[in-house]
């Protein structure tokens, strides 16, 4: 048996015992959750779609783990206007397990629970070629992080021991279109990294915008 749901306004074909990646939901690792909004259940050559929704059906799933995307890069232009502007962003997710599918009609299709329901691991290592990836800090790309590694500063423990306004001037001095940067949190973040503390450094990222608190 299979089922389409409708949920963080997109669409998914999932089946029993599938693990998927969804808009983030607001529930803990290892709660189990209802999905409602069906759209379709297919079991086989028989189909019920939904007028939109299909009576009755429902979805129980569990939550896998929380996690960021990879970072996707936004560059804005304005021709003969002097003007570009590059910007990052990573999308919140809740990875599910489909633990049970009921059609509305007394048809339910199970699956065996995960073997474990972890807690929420690092998306991507702290280092890249073998060095601290200071890309990894919420507002620094590679330019900005070019521009702090001209002024020796290449590391966790650098980037925490320096002052926000340090940096601000360096940008500035750079000559690049860096003065909307905001370094404000970049040292904390820069510390929980050195420290290894990941998990709080999610936390902490989850609030911040362009490396600025929501």
């Amino acid at each position: 048996m299979y089922a389409v749901v409708k949920t963080g306004g997109k669409q998914y074909k999932v089946a029993a015992g599938q693990k998927f990646k969804v808009e983030q939901i607001a529930a803990d690792v290892g709660q189990e959750i209802v999905l409602d909004q069906i759209l379709a259940v297919g079991n086989g050559a028989d189909l019920l779609i939904g007028a939109p929704l299909v009576p009755g059906a429902a979805i129980k799933a569990t939550i896998v783990a929380h996690g960021r995307g990879d970072k996707v890069r936004i560059f804005k232009m304005r021709r003969r206007k002097h003007y570009q502007k590059r910007q990052g962003h990573r999308q919140n997710f809740t990875e599910l397990f489909i633990a049970e599918i009921a059609d509305g009609k007394g048809g339910v299709t199970k699956a065996d629970a995960p073997a474990v329901i972890a807690a929420p691991k690092a998306l991507v290592s702290a280092t890249k070629n073998g060095k601290d990836d200071i890309e990894l800090i919420e507002g620094i790309g590679p330019k900005i992080a070019k521009v702090l590694a001209d002024n020796g500063i290449t590391t966790f423990a650098a980037l925490a021991a320096a002052k926000a306004d340090d940096m601000a001037a360096m940008l500035k001095a750079s000559g690049g279109r860096f003065s909307a940067a905001s370094a404000g949190t970049w040292a904390e973040q820069a510390a929980l990294l050195r420290d290894g503390k990941m998990d709080e450094f999610k936390k902490l990222t989850d609030e911040l915008v362009g490396g600025v608190r929501k």
